[in-house]
This record gives structure tokens, C-alpha cells and sequence, in this order.
């Protein structure tokens, strides 16, 4: 169904820089219909089927440098001067996690920490130092806090 959905888009060359994919269609591709009544589960299981088939579309997309993000009424293919925007939402977001993964093992109860966990704390630090550079920006993001552990 994913293909199927791609295929679609492309056929309707709804695939290119800017593009506005309208849910309707993304629903048709995959042959989704919501319910006029239907219990949670039903719709969270369309729900699902929905960002499978977008994930699927996004993973093949971001092969060709496109990025699809939900918008208003459906999907929109970022502008190539967008990416920078999605990239550095990614890094935060990597950053947030690396973080928070630093937080936890420093919080670990000590009898139920792992061994290495200087080892872990080293990588850790790593990952986020070498993120710290925002491509094409021409900056720098703050340098990360040193492990505690």
C-alpha cells in the first residue's frame, strides 16, 4: 500500500519542492476511510495505516534531499531553503535525547549501573560534540555539558 501511495504522488507529481499533498489523496492512495462513528481503536488503526504509508513517502523522499512535513489539510514537500530548518530540528531533537540518555545513566542507581558506564558517558559526549556544527549555517551550537559520572 505504502508504494502504492508513493506511486501516486508521483503520478500526480505531487512529489516536487513545495508541494501540497492534500490528505484526501494520501487517504485514497491507501485506501483509507475514516468512519462517520467508529471507537478509538478504529481510528488510531487508520491513523496508523496513515503514517506508515507517510513514512514510507518521507523515507523515499529524503533520498532525493526532500523533506515532507505535515501541514494544514495534509503534507508539504519542504523548499530546499527549508531543509536547514528540519536539520537543525533534527539535531535538536538528537541533542534533547542525548541529554536526557546522560541524565539517566548519571541517575542510575550505582549498584545497578552498568560497568562502563564512563564508557557511556564518553560516548555520549562524543555524539553530541560532533553534532555541534549546523551544516551550512556557517555556526556553531553551544558546546555540550561535560559528563558527570
Amino acid at each position: 500500500m505504502s508504494k502504492a501511495l508513493l506511486e501516486t504522488l508521483v503520478a500526480l507529481e505531487l512529489t516536487c519542492f513545495g508541494a501540497h499533498i492534500p490528505a484526501q489523496v494520501v487517504r485514497d492512495a491507501l485506501r483509507i476511510v475514516f468512519p462517520a462513528t467508529g471507537t478509538k481503536a478504529q481510528f488510531d488503526k487508520l491513523a496508523l495505516a496513515e503514517l506508515s504509508g507517510i513514512d514510507y513517502v518521507r523515507n523515499h523522499l529524503l533520498n532525493e534531499g526532500k523533506y515532507l512535513r505535515a501541514a494544514t489539510e495534509g503534507y508539504r514537500i519542504l523548499l530546499p531553503s527549508e531543509n536547514i530548518g528540519q536539520v537543525e530540528t533534527y539535531m535538536s531533537n538528537a541533542d534533547q535525547k542525548l541529554r536526557r540518555a546522560m541524565k539517566l545513566l548519571r541517575n542510575t542507581p550505582k549498584e545497578h549501573a552498568p560497568t562502563n558506564s564512563n564508557h557511556i558517558a564518553s560516548r555520549i559526549a562524543i555524539k553530541r560534540d560532533s553534532a555541534r556544527h549546523i551544516p551550512g549555517s556557517g555556526r556553531k551550537k553551544p558546546p555540550p555539558e561535560q559528563p558527570v559520572v
